[in-house]
């Protein structure tokens, strides 16, 4: 009998880091392993995942930086002692991200086999992020890595190698051809409601190129949409949407995608939606450093520009 897997992500949303999990789990369930999922209660990618079981992560974001540190210490604090319950079971532990240490630290006090999918390397401020790698490779039996970029960014001494994040057999399957003629030219940038991201450069395009439609979709609701943009004026041929959980409407009406992070702010290690926008023959504007300048060919299939 194979052993349960124990697959922990702090945050779920419809960002590249749940959904790659989620198609991970999806692996498992085939190779006949029992998944539980630890996260949060929000909706995302992991949002009720067939033939699995959920166990409730305490973790809730704030947007004043002290109360989420808090919050965070005190759900990995939980997390610990809720993976303890396992100790005389046949378990392997599945870290989603570096943040979720709580369960690495149970792993290795009980002995189990622990497993981290790192993707992310701009974590503030320096000194988090030191502990979180630290407490990684302390803990880790393996780790996989995004990108090659990410693993020459943070290398390890434990047993390392790259996975490329793909694009699902049901997203590639649910691909239509994009329409042969269109009226206007469409450029679309999916994205976390987030500065580092490019959002306000993205407003800006919009406001230069009058002519051009432009869609946002973002990774929040629209009560943080209405908040984040409350003292600014909106274009009337910029769109923005708030998460979805179905994006092919969006890149079939779209002659270009962009990521526009700012990479003194956030690099990117891979990029889905550039992934995405490909798999429809749609060219690609995103920056020049980072996994994500990897995917994308300069000059070929996309550009990589600051």
């Amino acid at each position: 009998m194979k052993a349960q897997i124990l697959c922990i992500h702090l945050l779920n949303d419809f960002s590249g880091s749940p959904l790659i999990l989620s198609q991970v789990v999806d692996g498992f369930l085939k190779q006949g392993y029992k998944v539980t999922i630890f996260t949060n209660q929000s909706e995302g990618f992991l949002s009720n995942i067939q033939n699995t079981s959920y166990k409730k992560n305490s973790y809730i974001y704030s947007t004043k930086r002290w109360i989420t540190l808090f919050r965070f210490f005190l759900s990995q604090i939980l997390l610990f002692i809720s993976f303890l319950r396992y100790w005389n079971k046949d378990t392997i532990i599945y870290i989603n991200t570096t943040l979720p240490f709580g369960a690495a630290l149970a792993g290795k006090l009980m002995n189990k086999k622990v497993i981290y999918h790192v993707h992310e390397t701009s974590i503030k401020p320096a000194i988090f992020k030191k502990f979180l790698f630290k407490i990684l490779e302390w803990t880790a039996d393996e780790a996989i890595y995004v990108s090659n970029f990410l693993q020459k960014q943070e290398p390890l001494k434990t047993n390392s190698h790259i996975i490329y994040n793909a694009l699902s057999n049901k997203f590639l399957a649910e691909i239509k051809n994009a329409e042969a003629a269109k009226e206007t030219f469409n450029i679309l940038m999916l994205c976390s409601l987030k500065k580092y991201k490019g959002v306000d450069e993205f407003v800006n395009l919009a406001n230069i190129l009058s002519t051009i439609n432009f869609d946002l979709v973002l990774n929040a609701d629209k009560n943080e949409i209405a908040e984040y943009f409350k003292n600014q004026k909106i274009p009337s041929n910029l769109n923005i949407h708030p998460k979805q959980k179905n994006v092919h409407s969006f890149y079939q009406k779209a002659n270009l995608v962009t990521n526009l992070s700012r990479p003194d702010l956030w690099v990117e290690t891979f990029g889905m939606t550039a992934l995405e926008a490909m798999a429809y023959g749609i060219p690609v504007i995103v920056p020049p450093v980072g996994g994500i300048a990897e995917i994308v060919n300069n000059n070929i299939n996309g550009f990589h520009i600051d």
